[in-house]
């Protein structure tokens, strides 16, 4: 690793710390109530409405709560998919049934049954709904470092990418290297951004 390389790593370590801390700091009720916002003020929007296949996440306690946006999604007749581990740095897309077919995965991390679910090929989803530890308003972004996002992104061609994200999360600048991605908007709970891509 050269000497550049290991300063931007150290960078990112030092803004993820930042940000994990001040996220872990917000009450549980700050979370729903903001979560729910964010919801709404996303369910409002064509990207919504458009979606007709989506790549979506099951919530840390500690992230914004996307619980009530996949029911939403489901109630609308989209096809859900949430992550599966697959190796190192990769994961790929399994279809989501109905919320009782999670299970738990890799890291603790809730995840389709591989039993009721099926696996989407990356371009053919229409929208990625992104998590992240860190974003500005430029569409940049800050991740876990295990990378997994950055490369399925870099396959799915077609997909809006978006981000739910508590307005803590929003810093200047986000140290990025070449094969990290971007998000197209990002909702928080002060706020639509349109990011400059």
């Amino acid at each position: 690793m050269d000497g550049v390389n290991k300063e931007l790593q150290a960078e990112k370590k030092a803004l993820r710390s930042k940000i994990l801390a001040a996220r872990r700091g917000l009450s549980d009720s700050y979370r729903q109530k903001t979560s729910q916002r964010m919801t709404d003020v996303f369910c409002a929007l064509p990207d919504f409405k458009r979606a007709r296949t989506v790549l979506c996440y099951a919530s840390m306690a500690d992230e914004v709560q996307l619980r009530s946006l996949v029911e939403r999604f489901l109630a609308a007749g989209v096809t859900v998919a949430m992550p599966r581990i697959i190796g190192k740095g990769q994961m790929e897309a399994v279809t989501l049934p109905d919320l009782d077919s999670l299970v738990e995965g890799e890291y603790g991390i809730l995840t389709p049954d591989p039993a009721k679910g099926e696996v989407i090929p990356p371009e053919q989803l229409d929208l990625i709904i992104v998590p992240g530890v860190a974003f500005n308003t430029k569409g940049r972004r800050l991740g876990m470092g295990a990378g997994f996002y950055d490369a399925y992104m870099a396959r799915a061609v077609n997909a809006k990418r978006i981000a739910l994200a508590y307005s803590c999360q929003l810093v200047a600048d986000v140290p990025m290297e070449e094969h990290d991605e971007t998000v197209h908007r990002i909702i928080t709970e002060q706020g639509i951004y349109n990011c400059l891509l």
